[in-house]
């Protein structure tokens, strides 16, 4: 320091020697502990006012002198003083702050003022930073700093003395006497060097408010309790000053005091409370809450708010609850200070306040729980109502409240429907037992109409969840009266009444789960009654809409028993065989019904029932309950079951309906079946012989198998291999068959084994070798990724040996069918040369059409790109 001012005295060198002592400090705050700077602080303070207040700070404001130097260009003494303060001791703490009041007691400079407001702002987040300050040092500085500067901004007595009555004795003075002429220019203002001394109080105060919210003085510490203490009357003072900062710090200080268990407070909390309502009424008027005055109103209420709800020894009375409700009711439809008047309210209702304008309010909110643009005002206002429905005495009322939110279910916009069920679901989960129980049936019926007649897929959703909630609070009496709701709608002759009977029996079911099973006597009939094909076949010459109601409807059955088949154990239960066998019959045409939603649900449910049988232990059961009269649905005609089902599985993939989800449930189930089959191909092989021993070797007393009435695992795999190479061929862009079969194949040849792989890796290899081998630019990546590791896999199991081997047979097949195809087409164009030359023709017209479509595309990119760039152009130039 001392070198670099003997060096850097004047003009630029000035600039350069602040600059640099702030790049000192900045490097050395690593390494520097608390009391480093304190024999330096007056060259360090006076280096840094002379920046900022001196001829040095002139300069910074010359155009010429900023241009030319770097260091000129800003002001490093602010980040200076908050290092300087982040290394401070408690003995050089007033020393820190009597320059900033000596400057503002002597300037009358507005600009000065600020800069010093800035410089005590920065000094404040230093000391927060400061580790070697405690809390209690901290306080005891502020409380010094308050207490020495409040008074100095206080009126005097003789100020405060309103002029004194004129005696009545006396005759009255004159009232026609002219005042004296005022001066030109006007009456000047009385100058007053105490006029910054506020910004002081301001700087005590945010220090004193950063303590409290950054929990550095808590409940639990004694000391800190004592300590806090004197700091009550300071800012019951200070609320009323005529400088709103102050008094605006001073509120956000109270909403942390008042939380303090505090002596002073219960003889300042009436004060407090008289003072908060007259900065209210003289700040909170319509327009009258801008710019600071805002922030002081926000504070205020805040303060209040915590005033009425944590100070228990104090209750406002009947006037200034009345004020505040009033407040509350024009601030809930004012965005700016909706927080605070939500707030404010939970508060009053916390504390139980009555007061007839309540209810008012109360009916208000409520509807703007729907009305609202905001989903944040519409979540505060259901919380509000929420609340005084649970802690206010409305029992006898309450059933015009309940009728407003379920009357809102019908409301235009969807925002407001979704407000209404939320608010239902929050009284499902929050009413008590009893209450719910006794308007159960007030809240059902309207939800369920709902979930039909909603348009929003989202709001339908949201019924659901309400209803489900419902379901699970009343008890099973009531549940029970709502399930005979429930099944006069599935026994109605309307579509969508049935409809909304089958999905309302599903959230019975999700409810209920396994104890739904005393439900099924009632449910399976219907459900078989509704979901035989011969109801649905028949709507070919209905109207459209008919028909999409049939197809929803029996989508909704099996939905719904799908839900009864994955909570309540019926697959495999004896008692339910005479009922599920025909309704698998009807499932079983359904598999390949035109809906693709029934197709799924169809595949889901085989895929629930295949899951309950172990392939091995269906054969064995099918062969050991053949003399038993009940049989479940697959042990009945096993073989043609097998053939027909894989048929259908396979008619899933084949369809140009195919989805994602689709095809994975379909592989799902062709898995299972291909497990089956390879397990009957093992008893026919093993019957062939033992029959062929039998008979000694004479072949014409061995029996032949008809091939056409059963299926083998051969059979299956070529079907599935087809389907994959159809796709190659004729849609290329669209990978989900290929995929499909892809996945289905490796899943085979795990199964499969190293013993049983090699018999059909000749079948199974074609469709993967084209994928993986595909080179052409449309190709999918993850396709011949997903081609390449079955390939790896079924080399890992049957070894490299034979994989290679049988790898080179089918690429040789390969190879000599692509050679076929050649010779044929050459062969062709000399035998008949007509037919050669059509197919050449339709070849270079596809060709012609994809050129041009390709050009026009171009062009149409083009003329975008043009038009973007014209316009741009168009922009500058204006």
């Amino acid at each position: 320091m001392k070198e670099m001012k003997s060096s850097l005295l004047k003009g630029y060198q000035l600039h350069v020697l602040c600059y640099t002592i702030h790049a000192v400090l900045k490097n050395l705050s690593p390494v520097l502990t608390v009391g480093d700077l304190d024999w330096s602080i007056s060259p360090l303070i006076q280096t840094f006012n002379e920046e900022l207040f001196g001829n040095v700070a002139d300069e910074k404001e010359v155009a010429g002198i900023v241009g030319k130097l770097m260091e000129a260009k800003t002001s490093k003494s602010y980040d200076s003083y908050e290092i300087m303060a982040k290394f401070v001791s408690h003995h050089c703490l007033t020393q820190l702050v009597k320059t900033m009041k000596q400057i503002l007691e002597s300037t009358k400079s507005h600009k000065v003022a600020a800069k010093c407001q800035e410089v005590l702002k920065r000094i404040s987040f230093g000391l927060l930073e400061n580790q070697g300050l405690t809390e209690e040092a901290l306080l005891v500085f502020i409380h010094g700093l308050a207490s020495e500067t409040l008074p100095a901004l206080q009126p005097k007595q003789s100020e405060q003395m309103d002029e004194a009555a004129p005696d009545p004795r006396l005759q009255p003075k004159s009232t026609y006497l002219l005042k004296p002429e005022p001066p030109r220019g006007g009456v000047r203002p009385k100058a007053s060097g105490k006029s910054n001394l506020h910004i002081l109080i301001n700087f005590g105060l945010q220090t004193l408010y950063m303590l409290l919210k950054r929990s550095r003085l808590v409940s639990t510490n004694i000391t800190h309790l004592q300590m806090v203490d004197p700091f009550v009357g300071i800012l019951t003072q200070c609320i009323t000053s005529k400088y709103v900062k102050i008094s605006t710090t001073s509120f956000r200080c109270l909403c942390w005091v008042l939380k303090l268990p505090l002596p002073s407070l219960k003889d300042h909390t009436k004060t407090l409370t008289n003072k908060m309502f007259i900065v209210l009424k003289n700040y909170a008027a319509a327009g009258a809450a801008k710019a600071d005055n805002f922030d002081l109103v926000v504070a205020c209420f805040k303060a209040i708010t915590v005033m009425v709800r944590d100070v228990k020894d104090h209750t406002i009375d009947a006037g200034q609850l009345q004020v505040l409700l009033s407040y509350c009711e024009e601030d809930i439809h004012d965005y700016s200070r909706q927080a605070t008047a939500f707030t404010l309210l939970k508060a009053i209702l916390t504390r139980k306040l009555n007061s007839p304008e309540i209810v008012e309010i109360i009916n208000k909110v409520s509807k703007l729980s729907i009305t609202a643009d905001s989903s944040h005002v519409r979540l505060q206002s259901r919380q509000v109502v929420m609340q005084y429905l649970l802690d206010y005495p409305v029992r006898k009322k309450i059933k015009r409240h309940l009728d407003f939110f379920v009357s809102q279910l019908g409301y235009e916009f969807e925002t407001g429907r979704e407000s209404a069920l939320e608010m239902m679901a929050s009284m499902f989960s929050n009413f008590p037992q009893g209450m719910i129980d006794e308007y159960a049936g007030f809240f059902f019926v309207p939800m369920s109409a709902r979930l039909i007649n909603d348009e929003s897929v989202k709001c339908r959703k949201l019924t659901a969840l309400a209803i489900k909630s419902l379901l699970q609070k009343v008890d099973g009496n009531k549940r029970d009266e709502l399930f005979s709701i429930l099944l006069a709608w599935l026994h109605d002759s309307k579509v969508s009444h049935k409809r909304l009977g089958a999905q309302i029996a599903g959230l019975f079911v999700e409810v209920e789960s396994g104890k739904f099973e005393h439900h099924l006597a009632d449910i399976l009939p219907i459900i078989h009654q509704q979901i035989e094909p011969c109801l649905h076949n028949d709507l070919a010459n209905e109207e459209e809409s008919v028909e999409r109601e049939h197809d929803i409807l029996l989508f909704n059955m099996l939905t719904l028993l799908c839900k009864v088949m994955r909570e309540c154990q019926i697959t495999r239960n004896d008692q339910y065989i005479e009922l599920m066998n025909p309704i698998w019959e009807s499932i079983e045409q359904h598999i390949v019904h035109p809906h693709l939603w029934v197709r799924l649900v169809s595949s889901q449910l085989f895929g629930l029932l295949f899951s309950s049988w172990e392939p091995n232990k269906l054969l064995i059961q099918n062969s050991s309950r053949k003399t038993i009269v009940k049989q479940s649905y697959l042990e009945i005609n096993v073989h043609e079951k097998l053939k027909k089902l894989s048929a259908d599985f396979c008619e899933q993939i084949h369809s140009p309906l195919l989805s994602q989800e689709l095809g994975d449930q379909a592989i799902k189930n062709l898995v299972y079946l291909s497990k089956v089959i390879k397990l009957t191909d093992q008893e026919s092989q093993e019957l062939a012989r033992d029959t062929q021993t039998q008979c000694n070797g004479d072949l014409e007393h061995v029996p032949k198998i008809d091939k056409f009435k059963t299926i083998n695992l051969r059979w299956l795999i070529k079907r599935m291999c087809r389907e994959a190479a159809l796709e190659a061929s004729q849609n290329q862009n669209v990978t989900i068959k290929r995929s499909c079969v892809t996945k289905w194949l490796a899943a085979v040849a795990v199964d499969l084994g190293p013993n049983l792989l090699p018999q059909y890796l000749s079948c199974m290899l074609p469709p993967l070798l084209r994928t993986a081998n595909d080179i052409s630019p449309s190709a999918d990546e993850s396709l011949k990724l997903l081609a390449q590791e079955a390939l790896d896999l079924m080399k890992s199991i049957v070894g490299i040996e034979i994989f290679t081997e049988i790898y080179a047979i089918v690429h040789k097949n390969v190879s000599d069918k692509k050679e076929r195809k050649k010779r044929s087409k050459a062969m062709e164009a000399v035998s008949n040369p007509e037919i050669a030359a059509r197919k050449k023709m339709k070849k270079n017209l596809g060709k012609k059409e994809a050129k041009k479509e390709k050009s026009d595309r171009i062009s149409t990119f083009k003329k975008a790109q043009k038009e973007k760039v014209s316009g741009f152009c168009y922009c500058v130039s204006f």
